[in-house]
């Protein structure tokens, strides 16, 4: 049957209504366009529960984003700067987001030049210093970073996937200070594993992973791929720099709900056929709370002697592979950085405690390396020295900082290689964290950190735990019980006590210092024999 006059208009109705219906979209559903401008900010923040990852999975991370930018030089030099959380985290979660940063580069990248180690089996970067040239501050770009960002009630963690995997900030919410050196410019130097002409290294900051080779190795600057793991107990962020069946390696960075620490789990994989010796060295850039390094930094090093790496001309001390004893050396008391006049870096051989640490008096602000020595006996130190003429080869505004390493091998001489068979693989797992005003550092585990110090009269007691924790801190001298204390301790409020001592103490004494928890049972502890003035 043919539709009559009015059923052809009812039809036409009905067309033009479904013609109208799929111009406009799904009913309830407003239409998008379908290309937005997206101008590069931090995205919202989620809780753990809100980040859905049912399968891990790695994403690429470009070498940069966006396109640099020519910064006019007139214009005074910016510190990068990272957007700060939109909202507080609860104490019993992990935040986790995603956010770009812009900071200040040499216009290094179009220079860089693709070579392979066999040795290794292993491509790696070199910088064509010939084509390079040595361009003056007028040539700086701003380059763009996605970054990562984890934060809890006490730390907020970035990490720059594209910048070899670092941790590029860490911020100890308690005081509102970065632990780590960050700095306002990425310059090249030429120092590395490489011919001095080829490499590119750039003091950056925060911590990064050498690997293949020592140094600084050559992954430290080239993209990683990453995957976020969210949990109730733990948001681990997995950093792998290749899936390529070739040496290769991957650092997992964790964050738990209401602790001060961080946690990091490299993990090294030889996936070929072949027998492979390597390096790997997890090195932190610090300043503890300071745009510059203090003259009035102490380091933490629980050893008697160390084998020097290498040392300035002015530095009144040996050469390579030479042995010092630590911390006095010729009567400078050398864990203090105001007795530094020139570069020192220098190995510790048989590390006698799983910890090192520093301390910056003037800021307040301490960091501890908790680490498994028999796993990982690779211990060492660099500083620049106060007096250093080299700070213009790495940055533009004459900061400095030093360096933490912890590493596979116990130097980064050919004859402590490391080496890993066919389908071996190595791992391990260690504890950082920062800590604030408890006048130094005797002893760390991961639970808290202790100083004591005999003062003139008195002992000073420092406790700072990484977590909140409520107990019962104990201080012996010899035999007898000189204080007992029922406390409560967090990141946010350590404990400290100057404790009078009487006047016909001895000379010397044995002091034991004990921090119980609720159960009992020992948290942590120190015991020394102390010179009391």
């Amino acid at each position: 049957m043919q539709p009559t006059g009015y059923g052809y208009r009812v039809l036409l109705i009905i067309c033009l209504v479904a013609l109208l219906s799929a111009c406009s979209g799904t009913p309830g559903i407003t239409p998008q366009p379908t290309e937005t401008p997206q101008t590069p900010t931090a995205t919202a923040a989620a809780t753990i529960e809100a980040v859905t990852v049912p399968t891990p999975t790695l994403i690429p991370s470009p070498l940069s984003s966006p396109t640099p930018e020519p910064y006019p030089t007139s214009a005074p030099l910016p510190s990068p700067t990272i957007e700060p959380s939109p909202t507080p985290p609860p104490p019993d979660r992990v935040l986790v987001r995603e956010a770009t940063i812009s900071v200040l580069s040499y216009p290094y990248e179009p220079y860089l030049r693709e070579a392979f180690d066999d040795q290794h089996g292993t491509p790696y970067r070199w910088l064509d210093r010939t084509a390079y040239g040595e361009p003056s501050a007028e040539a700086l770009m701003l380059r763009y970073f996605n970054a990562v960002i984890l934060e809890n009630r006490y730390l907020q963690l970035t990490i720059l996937p594209e910048m070899g995997g670092r941790i590029y900030e860490c911020i100890f919410k308690p005081t509102g200070q970065n632990i780590f050196y960050r700095n306002q410019v990425l310059k090249p130097t030429r120092w590395g594993p490489l011919a001095p002409e080829e490499n590119w290294w750039l003091a950056a900051g925060g911590m990064e992973w050498a690997f293949p080779v020592n140094e600084h190795g050559y992954e430290w600057g080239v993209p990683w791929s990453y995957s976020i793991e969210p949990s109730t107990a733990e948001t681990t962020v997995t950093l792998t720099d290749t899936t390529e069946d070739r040496l290769r390696m991957s650092v997992e960075v964790g964050l738990a709900p209401s602790k001060a620490y961080f946690v990091i789990r490299p993990r090294i994989e030889n996936p070929t056929t072949s027998h492979i010796t390597y390096q790997y060295w997890t090195n932190a850039m610090l300043t503890l709370g300071s745009p510059s390094m203090s003259p009035n930094t102490e380091f933490i090093y629980p050893t008697q002697e160390v084998i020097v790496h290498s040392a300035g001309p002015v530095s009144g001390l040996p050469g390579e592979r030479i042995r010092v004893s630590w911390p006095l050396y010729e009567g400078r008391d050398m864990s203090r950085y105001d007795n530094w006049v020139d570069w020192l870096g220098f190995f510790t051989p048989q590390p006698t405690e799983d910890f090192v640490g520093a301390y910056n008096h003037d800021s307040g602000v301490g960091v501890a390396r908790v680490f498994p020595r028999q796993e990982v006996p690779g211990v060492k130190l660099f500083a620049w020295g106060r007096e250093s003429p080299y700070t213009s080869n790495y940055t533009d505004d004459n900061s400095q900082y030093f360096e933490i390493w912890g590493g596979v091998n116990r130097t980064f001489w050919p004859e402590d290689d490391s080496r890993l068979g066919p389908g071996e693989s190595k791992g391990w797992t260690e504890y950082w964290y920062p800590f604030q005003r408890i006048g130094g550092l005797d002893f760390a585990n991961r639970e808290a950190a202790l100083n004591l110090e005999a003062q003139q009269g008195s002992l000073h007691v420092g406790l700072a735990t990484t977590s909140h924790e409520e107990g019962t801190v104990v201080l012996m001298l010899g035999p007898d019980e000189l204080r007992r204390e029922e406390v409560a301790v967090s990141p946010d409020s350590p404990y400290t006590r100057q404790i009078p001592l009487a006047r016909d103490m001895p000379a010397a004494a044995h002091v034991s210092l004990r921090f119980l928890g609720e159960d009992g049972q020992v948290v942590t502890y120190y015991d020394e024999d102390v010179l009391l003035p």
